[in-house]
């Protein structure tokens, strides 16, 4: 947060611990630093933040929600606390609520391409829910052309390190499986096509996998046109915290395409640690 540059040196570094603790799933640790960088900086933005994400892993959404409302009180020209709440409100199947709360923030607020970008989305996410189709496709095709604007001029890592990490998250797989990947090309992308969105796909999406599963395709033959799979760089980057961490998410996001092709479901990902 741009507030964190305003926060005393002892305070901030009472909500980093805090905050990897939470990160670790320590949510004890994450209480008392919560604890002690409230009696150190109650009414800070970053302190209200902290408790939201706090209350969120305790799994008590009305507790985040308000932790949001005196977030907005004390920032009201903030629209983080408004995102967060949506987002909120969208876990807990309140789409409506959520869809709501952002067409205020779009109509009221003069908001940055990148938090414009980021309320668009959620808002398409909460179309999404609702099954109001051409609301998402509206929304997320102005994502899509925010977020092509908003990019650094140069991607994290070279075209060519991002195939050789995708190359090598094939090679953990064994030799059987590679087989029936011979004929299944892997396509890198900036970000998934203007005609893809239009098909509903989320524009942030990290990966694709397109055409038939292996379990469905005929016993005579899988076709001249098996699947093929994309992976979507500028949308990996966004997600990772620096080089390293993007040939992590490079990796899960090429294994989990590929248990789609096996005919995995979301629920199977969730198991074997790819969702």
């Amino acid at each position: 947060m741009d507030d964190d540059a305003q926060l005393d040196p002892e305070t901030q570094r009472l909500l980093d611990v805090a905050w990897d603790a939470l990160d670790d799933g320590d949510l004890r640790a994450a209480a008392r630093g919560l604890a002690a960088a409230r009696a150190a900086a109650a009414d800070e933005p970053a302190v209200f933040e902290l408790e939201a994400g706090l209350a969120l892993a305790r799994e008590e959404p009305e507790a985040a929600l308000d932790a949001y409302r005196r977030w907005n009180e004390a920032a009201p020209d903030d629209p983080e606390p408004w995102l967060g709440s949506a987002e909120v409100y969208l876990d807990y199947d309140e789409a409506g609520e959520a869809a709501r709360l952002l067409r205020e923030l779009l109509a009221d607020f003069e908001l940055d391409p990148l938090d414009e970008a980021d309320a668009r989305h959620v808002l398409g996410l909460a179309c999404d829910e609702k099954g109001d189709r051409k609301g998402t496709v509206k929304e997320w095709l102005a994502v899509l052309r925010l977020d092509a604007a908003n990019e650094d001029p140069e991607p994290l890592m070279s075209a060519r390190r991002f195939e050789k990490v995708a190359m090598a998250a094939l090679d953990e797989l064994p030799e059987e499986i590679l087989a029936h990947l011979q004929n299944v090309p892997i396509f890198v992308e900036d970000r998934p096509s203007e005609a893809l969105v239009l098909e509903g796909l989320d524009p942030r999406t990290l990966g694709l996998f397109h055409g038939i599963a292996m379990p469905d395709q005929s016993v005579l033959g899988a076709g001249p046109e098996t699947g093929l799979i994309h992976l979507f760089q500028r949308n990996l980057e966004r997600e990772a915290v620096d080089e390293d961490d993007l040939a992590e998410q490079i990796r899960i996001t090429v294994l989990h395409e590929t248990a789609h092709y096996f005919g995995a479901d979301e629920d199977d990902l969730q198991r074997f640690g790819l969702n």
